[in-house]
């Protein structure tokens, strides 16, 4: 017995050791984990625009509705189930580009529909019955998919060999009009060529409306539009520097719980969904600082950025800036953050009516002053 309790004591010792050391960790782990999303993964320079907007932006917001009302109100669904959709947004895009006295350019390649088929089989069985509507069966009559990018190129006036690619895609999954993913993007892309096309960059801009970002085509790498294009470029050696993609950027709210997030970033970001994001893998994190940062500068909206591993996070790589960065190439999405606030994501209720005009015209004054200025 007293072999016994001469024992109890030392364990409960050791245990007590044990339990401090695991807090110790604990709270370490917590301290750096801590430091990793408010330093790394969420800091942008500059602050958040806390204020009440002060400039006037009613012909930048009429012209946005516009854009968007042609695309979704007038053309709506623009897709690769809906081809003379797709032609219709490339006819409007291709106009309005040249009524700003530039020349669009027009890159086109072909999916075979085989392969369009095969693809949908094996998303359908993959996510089951919830993507039927989004991805119905490619019907043999359409035949292999005539798709297009279009695009304009701006000459930098001071380091004009440095090229920037902005993108928006065009397309919309079946069945939705599609007037904020991404006619939001689409009508913003057109206003940058607006912009810059009388006040010139200090760097080489290309402009790019994308085909085939929505499934099934673009989640397959080397068909989607973002990729075909990028080849287009590599093929003639002109490396772009970085890809900003302009993806579903149109809806906002002031409502409490409006904003939802991958766990545990809810610990970390604002609940209300009012604020514009710039989202990318932690390969990119250098140009979403820099382009968050002079953003924060121009915008007289809030704004908020997150880089974090897209083997942990995928959904940072989920548009046109995907492409670049696995090659190799920084990239980032301006964006809404589409289905993690926006509760009429890839359905046919995506109208014009959920889009908030006002916001997006800040979002987009914002960003023609971010890219004029990048050296």
């Amino acid at each position: 017995m007293k072999h016994t309790n001469g024992e109890t004591p030392r364990r409960l010792r050791w245990f007590k050791r044990i339990g401090f050391t695991v807090l110790l960790l604990v709270l370490v782990a917590a301290a750096a984990g801590h430091y990793y999303v408010t330093r790394q993964v969420r800091w942008l320079p500059g602050e958040s625009f806390p204020g009440r907007p002060t400039q006037d932006l009613h012909q930048l917001e009429h012209e946005l509705e516009v854009h968007i009302q042609v695309l979704a109100g007038e053309i709506g669904e623009r897709s690769l189930y809906k081809p003379e959709g797709m032609r219709a947004a490339e006819k409007y895009i291709t106009e309005q580009l040249s009524s700003f006295g530039l020349d669009p350019q027009v890159q086109h390649y072909s999916v075979e529909a085989k392969l369009i088929q095969q693809t949908t089989e094996r998303l359908r069985r993959h996510y089951g019955s919830g993507l039927h509507e989004q991805l119905p069966a490619y019907p043999n009559e359409l035949g292999d998919a005539a798709l297009n990018n279009i695009w304009v190129e701006i000459p930098g006036t001071v380091n004009p060999e440095r090229l920037l690619v902005v993108g928006a895609h065009f397309d919309t999954v079946a069945n939705s009009p599609g007037a904020n993913d991404n006619g939001s993007g689409v009508a913003a892309l057109l206003e940058l060529a607006r912009a810059l096309s009388s006040a010139q960059p200090q760097v080489t801009v290309i402009l790019v409306a994308l085909s085939a970002e929505e499934l099934p085509i673009g989640g397959v790498e080397g068909e989607s539009g973002s990729s075909v294009f990028l080849d287009h470029l590599l093929e003639r050696n002109r490396i772009p520097f970085a890809m900003v993609s302009l993806e579903t950027m149109g809806y906002y709210s002031d409502e409490e719980g409006s904003q939802k997030y991958p766990a545990p970033l809810d610990l970390y970001y604002p609940s209300q969904g009012n604020f514009v994001a710039f989202v990318s893998d932690s390969t990119s994190r250098e140009l979403v600082r820099d382009f968050g940062g002079r953003f924060r500068q121009h915008a007289e909206i809030a704004s908020q950025g997150a880089t974090l591993p897209a083997s942990l996070v995928p959904d940072v790589l989920r548009s046109d800036h995907e492409t670049y960065v696995l090659r190799g190439i920084p990239g980032m999405m301006v964006t809404d953050t589409a289905n993690f606030r926006f509760p009429h994501y890839h359905s046919s209720s995506d109208t014009l009516d959920k889009v908030n005009i006002q916001k997006l015209a800040r979002v987009v004054q914002g960003l023609i002053g971010t890219i004029h200025d990048i050296q």
